[in-house]
């Protein structure tokens, strides 16, 4: 994910080359396809990474949402609720409470899932089709 910045920052320094060769008639048809069709192949990698990036952010909102209810997440095969851990929303952390058996254990909601319950399940299906 870090490196998508590198990767555009380096296409945007080929096309800057490619335009000031263009304008001194140094640029060829073959080298104005290869250039038509990198830049396609480039907004379509564009659009997947976007779309996936905005699937990951929204199934993290939903699990946070869900804490936030008051129901029940696994994380890591250990069960996450309200009871016994605080949410860190800076972080997105969970961290277990003082005077629980959890106490100072942390997860990241990146690693945890909604149990698969039928509500739970009816619960998100019906947040996904009003966004």
């Amino acid at each position: 994910m870090t490196l998508l910045p590198i990767v555009l920052l380096i296409l945007i320094a080929i096309l800057t080359l490619f335009f000031i060769l263009k304008d001194f008639g140094m640029v060829s048809k073959k080298q104005k396809y290869i250039t038509f069709i990198s830049l396609v192949i480039l907004a379509v990698i564009i659009g997947f990474y976007s779309y996936r990036k905005s699937q990951v952010d929204k199934q993290i909102f939903l699990l946070q949402m869900a804490f936030l209810r008051g129901e029940t997440i696994l994380c890591k095969d250990t069960e996450v609720n309200a009871k016994n851990f605080n949410f860190v929303s800076g972080t997105l952390n969970f961290i277990g409470k003082k005077d629980t058996p959890f106490h100072n254990l942390i997860f990241s909601l990146n690693e945890c899932s909604q149990k698969n319950t039928q509500q739970n399940i009816n619960i998100i299906q019906e947040q996904l089709e009003r966004e």
